[in-house]
Formats: C-alpha cells, structure tokens, sequence
C-alpha cells in the first residue's frame, strides 16, 4: 500500500525506469501506462527509444530509410535497405506483402529471457514458455516491446497477418549474393497467434504495399451506378452517392452488388506504387441512408482508416445537410442562438455572421446525447403542403445518432422531410410528396487531411503546396494556421430535383391562385 502511494504521488517509477533504462525500463513503462499520471508514460517511452531496451537480449532491425539505417547498429544488426522503394524489401506472404521491419537474436545470445515480462508463473506454465522456444506472442513483446506493449497488440497483428515468420536462420538467395542473408519464402509462414519461435527463428513485420495496379475486380462486373468522385489521393477519397443505393449490404439484404461498396474499386484509382499499408479495396468510413445523397468519405489505407475513424468519432468532421421540409418547422425563440454560439457548439458555422438565424436542437435519442443546429433558407409555397408552404433548410448535426435529422425535424420541430415515409406520419399532405424519394442531400463537409498532418505527412505537403497538384485540389486542400491543420473542405451542390420540386411547387401555386382571383 505504502509503494503504490509513492507511485502515485511521487512518480518512484520514473526515476526508476530513468535510472536503471534497459529492461528496468520496458517494466516500469508498462506500469506507468495505467498510472493516473498522465506525463510518465512519454517520459519513459522517450528513455526506452535511447537506452534500448535488453529485455529480451534481442536487436530488432528496421528496414525503412531514415531508420536503422542511419544510426549505430548494434551487434547482429544489417542494414538490408537503403532506398524507399518497396522493391528492395523481401516479399511477404501473401503476395503484395513486404517485411518492413525483422527482429532475430543478437550475435552470441541463445535464450529468450521473459523474466521482465509481466507474466505469472501460471501463465509461463499454460503458454509453456522456456528458455528457446516461447509462442509468437510472447516473441514479439520481447522483441520490440514499444511496437508491441501488450498480449492484446501482439495477438491482434498476427489475427490481421502482419507478421512473418521464417524458420531458421535467414539465407543467402544465390542469385543476389551481394544482397547477403534475406527471407526465403519457402521457409516462411504468416505468424499466428499459437505458433512457436525458436532461437533461430526470425520474425518479420509485413505491410501491403500498392502495385499501382488496379484493384481486384475480376471476379465481378461494374455495376450501373454512377458515383463521381469528388477528391482522391492516395490515402482516401470523397464521392457523391446517388439517392437509393445503400452503401453496403449485409449477407441476405437482397441487394447483391447494387451498393457503393462494390462500385468503389471501379471508379477509385490504386494507391500510388509503393504506398503502405493498402486495402484490398476501398472502404467507407461512415454510412449514408439508402434514400439519403451527397458527400461520402471512404479510405484506400489502414493508417487513414484509423485516422478518419478517430475523427468521425471524436466529432472533429462537420457536416452540412440541405433538406425540404413539409410545413413550417417550429423555430421558437428560446431556441434560438447566435452564428459565434452554434460555432463554439463545434458544428460548421462562420462565427462572424449574424445575418444567418440559428436554431438548436438537444433532444435524446434512445437515451443518447443529440444536437442538431438548423436554420431557415427559403419557404416556397405549396398547394399540397403542410401550413401551404414546403421549407428549406440547412441541418448541421454535432452528433451521429440513427436518422437524427429526420427524427429531430419531424419529433421535434413537428414538420418532417418531404418523402420521408418513415417519419411522415402518412397524412394526406405527405402522401402527396411519396415517389420522389428523400429530399435530404449531405452537401459539405470538413474535416482534417489523413495524412498531410503527421510529420511524415507534412514532408509531403510541404513539397506539394506550390505544385500543379495542389493548384488543382485548391478548392479543397486548405491549410489552417490557426490550427496548424490541413484541412479538407468540400462542398457539391444540390440536386436537380431540389430545385424542380421548389420551381414546380411555387409555379403551382401561383397558377392557381391567379386563376382563383379571376372572375
């Protein structure tokens, strides 16, 4: 009790592991992750990249540039690449794979030591871990114990197929001698979670590199949809989904390969050659209605899946919806706010505009947290419209919640979205309006770039901020010195049948009321 009060108000940990570095480090990082003090861990994380970690008395190599490569190796280190082109790496398994990163025992060390590791007796005993043969798992965290801190990480690589294992020592391919000892893929295997390592084993991280070749699609045709593509580089991409096309489909749903899923690899171009960490295929990042349009974000890499993910859920994107409302909404006055108000709710608003009238929804869904911020931008009259008018309006969500818009319009502000069966109630006026589908479209959206805000990433812009690519993505690409971010901020317009339904229903009811008026 006594030391666990030292570790929390004193830190005894850090100066240990700062102290002692080495395994001594590794041990204590692992504990100052779940210490309430929150700047130990970078502290320590910091020690273990200088001192080194011997936890396992094993070296692990790097097969990037910029890496191993241009520091001191230390004893059974080999700098085995030295461009950054993807063809100098060994091949993986399966093929499209290529070892990033190997580790294997250091010269003159032939026992694995996993005394520092944070295991019970139980558990050497039921993983039956000795001194030359350990599980994969358990090899990896002695092997790069920053790369893989946990059981939990180590597992989940080998689920994914990210790691490589070679039997035996590595061999000198006769073909390339200069190229000395590499993996031959006859002695290789994907690692999985239950495989054993020896001592002479070695283990390899692979990544899927792009090809520049074309994704897979053979096995099927193009289906009829059309899908422009609003942006694209190489990480991931912003198209417009049509209206009635669901973005993906469950086993049984019916819908075959009539969804977005499956036409996204005939209208997205490949990584660029030597890209890491591709997809197969491309993948949506969130979901739209079926009967919903616009803006959808879909990723081409895991590292820009990770990182549009993170953003979709910490609400760093704003979105902009435009739709039309059956009748008046209610915009009563204690829901009114301010432009600089709706701004700092975190939604997609200028600040300094006070010409626009907003209006703040906050009202649970399911028991869930939900913020909608709208506001008015025409009303067309209508002879078959609820209160005779058909509204306009522009829907900024802070949250996500199941059909929010729909439900906080129709719930909430009492007139719901024209075509909406769901939510229409089945009156008379909203029958009137079925057929046409949902006049609901995502219009705009912002959100920061994947990729251009990691230091490797800003390399990158940096090079490109005063090419032709980036005159040519201007209307998108945006750095913000305020936050130091580039951003993405994309914007299409409405529909056609957004402005024929308004056009029709104004002409309409101008018709009739003049033929009223005459005697």
């Amino acid at each position: 009790a006594c030391r666990n009060l030292v570790h929390l108000f004193l830190g005894i940990d850090l100066v240990s592991a700062w102290i002692g570095g080495g395994a001594n480090c590794v041990v204590h990082a692992r504990r100052a992750r779940k210490s309430p003090l929150p700047w130990v861990w970078p502290f320590l994380a910091q020690r273990c990249r200088t001192t080194g970690s011997t936890i396992a008395r094993v070296s692990s190599q790097t097969l990037e540039k910029g890496s191993a490569a241009d520091e001191e190796s230390e004893p059974g280190d080999e700098s085995l690449a030295e461009e950054d082109d993807y063809k100098t790496l060994p091949e993986g398994i399966p093929k499209g794979f290529y070892v990033v990163k190997q580790y294997k025992l250091p010269r003159g060390e032939d026992t694995f030591n996993f005394s520092s590791l944070d295991l019970g007796q139980s558990d050497i005993n039921r993983l039956e871990l000795t001194p030359h043969n350990v599980s994969l798992p358990v090899a990896l965290m002695l092997l790069d114990p920053m790369e893989f801190p946990s059981m939990s990480r180590a597992r989940k690589l080998c689920r994914k197929g990210n790691i490589l294992l070679h039997r035996g020592p590595l061999v000198v391919d006769p073909s390339t001698p200069d190229a000395g000892p590499t993996f031959n893929l006859e002695k290789c295997k994907q690692g999985r979670v239950g495989d054993r390592v020896s001592i002479d084993d070695v283990v390899g991280k692979q990544e899927r590199m792009s090809t520049g070749a074309g994704y897979i699609t053979h096995h099927y045709e193009k289906p009829p949809i059309d899908l422009p593509v609003i942006y694209e580089d190489d990480e991931f991409a912003l198209v417009n989904k049509p209206a009635g096309i669901v973005v993906y489909s469950h086993k049984g749903a019916g819908y075959g390969l009539m969804t977005i899923r499956a036409v996204l690899p005939y209208v997205l171009k490949p990584p660029a050659e030597g890209t890491r960490n591709v997809m197969r295929r491309p993948a949506s990042i969130h979901r739209l209605d079926k009967p919903t349009s616009g803006i959808l974000v879909v990723a081409k890499t895991k590292p820009a899946l990770r990182n549009l993910s993170n953003q979709f859920h910490d609400r760093v994107v704003r979105k902009t919806y435009i739709a039309v409302i059956n009748g008046l909404p209610d915009d009563l006055p204690e829901n009114a706010i301010s432009a600089s108000e709706a701004h700092a709710l975190g939604v997609d608003v200028d600040p300094s505009d006070d010409s626009k009238k907003w209006n703040l929804i906050q009202s649970p869904l399911e028991g869930q947290y939900a913020t909608t911020v709208w506001r008015v931008v025409k009303y067309v009259k209508s002879m078959h419209a609820n209160d005779g008018y058909l509204t306009l309006v522009e829907l900024k969500p802070k949250t996500g919640r199941f059909h929010q818009l729909r439900r906080h319009m129709a719930w909430v502000c009492g007139r719901p979205l024209v075509g909406d069966s769901t939510y229409d109630g089945g009156t008379e006026e909203a029958m009137k309006f079925r057929g046409r589908g949902l006049f609901l479209c995502s219009t705009r959206i912002t959100l920061e770039h994947p990729t251009y805000n990691t230091p490797d990433g800003r390399k990158k812009w940096n090079k490109i901020a005063e090419s032709t690519e980036a005159e040519a993505s201007n209307d998108i690409l945006r750095y913000c010195k305020e936050t130091d971010k580039v951003l993405v901020e994309a914007e299409i317009p409405l529909p056609n049948k957004f402005q024929s339904l308004l056009k029709h229903e104004s002409e309409r009811h101008l018709k009739f009321s003049e033929g009223i008026r005459k005697p």
